[in-house]
């Protein structure tokens, strides 16, 4: 004879929000198979399933990235505008004020302005790319998550990640102000070719040392370097499509920033008033957030390949890794 299920007074019965385990998630979850995994691409799809698993990832995960990205890409952006707005007089006569001989005090400014910059825009942007990194991989290993979970994950990788993207963008400027040093001077605009061919191949060497750290934890610029020539073209293909959304990026907040300071200052609004900065600055959250989504996509679609064809993991071993 069976047993009557439980009433909701029954003492067996938990109080409050109750949730089971996660193994309980792994053993309802479909078995995928390595041509369906939702984020690592086998290499016999090429870039066609690259790509169908950035778009993929997009629509699964669409809301909680916006949430993120807004959260630590575009408040912050939009507070250190406003904050700025105070020394852009000291900016605008930047070429005066250091052939004046009176450019001590704007080389503080500037100093200050470029330590705030990176603690309060900066180090929010790393802890949106962990965020959402642990977000996106929980959720395509169909286990559970939230964007506070997400976001506290972000909190105990941030000084590690942002420990190792210091050292690459330091790599990266330093390299490429060697090239310059030596061939801009020596042929003139021509030498601008090797130093942006440089920077080209030293981005796209450095792209995934987040990804490395986060899932890894050790090693990261290295690991980088050697998933990315493991694979040297089919990397370079994935990785310079995702790039040309950053210079899409860069145009658009320009041309939409420009806008928004256009239509403030139709509507009769003074320089004083901070509403022009802030229509500029929400008109290009509008464009810049979607193209950050896409960007961060096909980053972690390109690592999660390069580590299946290497160690032939899955997403449910990535998702274990983010601890």
């Amino acid at each position: 004879m069976t047993q009557p299920a439980p009433g909701p007074s029954d003492p067996a019965v938990p109080d409050g929000d109750y949730l089971p385990p996660e193994g309980a998630y792994r053993e309802a979850a479909p078995r995928l198979t390595a041509a369906d995994d939702p984020l690592v691409n086998p290499p016999e799809q090429y870039i066609a399933g690259w790509a169908h698993r950035t778009g993929m990832l997009l629509r699964r995960s669409a809301r909680p990235l916006a949430v993120i990205f807004v959260l630590t890409h575009t408040l912050p952006a939009l507070a250190f505008t406003l904050l700025l707005r105070g020394i852009a007089p000291e900016l605008r006569e930047l070429d005066l004020r250091l052939f004046s001989g009176r450019g001590e005090r704007l080389l503080g400014a500037l100093l200050v302005a470029g330590l705030a910059y990176a603690v309060a825009v900066l180090l929010p942007q790393l802890l949106g790319y962990a965020a959402a990194t642990h977000h996106a991989t929980r959720q395509a290993a169909g286990l559970t998550v939230s964007i506070g979970q997400s976001l506290r994950f972000g909190l105990r990788r941030l000084l590690g990640l942002a420990a190792y993207q210091l050292v690459a963008y330091v790599l990266v400027g330093v390299a490429v102000a060697a090239v310059a040093m030596c061939c801009v001077g020596a042929a003139d605009y021509l030498g601008l070719v090797p130093t942006a061919l440089v920077y080209v191949y030293l981005a796209m060497a450095t792209a995934l040392v987040g990804p490395a750290y986060l899932f890894e934890r050790r090693n990261a610029i290295a690991d980088s370097f050697r998933l990315f020539h493991a694979a040297l073209w089919p990397n370079a293909a994935r990785l310079l499509l995702v790039g040309l959304t950053v210079l899409a990026s860069s145009f658009a907040e320009v041309m939409v920033g420009a806008i928004g300071d256009r239509a403030g200052a139709a509507l009769g609004v003074t320089a004083t008033v901070p509403l022009i900065p802030v229509t500029g600055a929400v008109l290009t959250a509008a464009v810049e957030v979607p193209l950050t989504m896409l960007l961060f996509s096909g980053v972690l679609i390109t690592y999660a390949e390069r580590l299946g064809a290497e160690r032939g993991i899955g997403t449910a071993d990535l998702a274990g890794r983010l601890r």
